[in-house]
């Protein structure tokens, strides 16, 4: 790998790595019970709460990816892993913060009584660590092009 497309791939699985954690949704307001996260595996109290990506079950898978990536890189091997995990991670990354800013609605659908009141007693707010998974998957595949 030449070395500005090795820093930008490491830099992106680094931040890909720091992504996990940061926050990644906030929830505040009065809930009658818990509103179970079940996309990201993450429980949010009924006084509301903020959930970093620690305390979900995807961390190990994100911290992974950045790890494995960053090994390659510094062996200069799989370019095309390399750009794929990259894509893959951009990606995931949209999804979560689709996910997580329409957390309420997306959690309490099922229900009409209950998505009615969590539209009006909750207000929900993406954290920085989906921007920076999607910032670091970009930088992962730009550099892997570059090479």
């Amino acid at each position: 790998m030449k070395m500005i497309s090795r820093i930008l791939v490491l830099a992106g699985a680094a931040a890909v790595v720091v992504s996990a954690g940061l926050p990644w949704v906030t929830v505040k307001g009065a809930l009658p019970s818990t509103l179970d996260l079940g996309l990201i595996g993450a429980e949010v109290s009924p006084l509301g709460k903020t959930v970093s990506g620690t305390e979900t079950k995807a961390w190990p898978v994100v911290i992974g990816i950045g790890a494995v990536v960053a090994v390659l890189a510094l062996m200069g091997l799989a370019r095309k892993l390399i750009l794929l995990l990259g894509l893959l991670t951009t990606v995931a990354g949209g999804a979560l913060l689709y996910y997580v800013m329409n957390v309420v609605d997306i959690e309490t659908k099922g229900d009409t009584l209950k998505n009615a009141l969590a539209n009006l007693a909750l207000d929900s707010s993406a954290g920085a660590g989906p921007m920076l998974l999607i910032a670091g998957g970009l930088a992962i595949a730009i550099g892997a092009i570059l090479d």
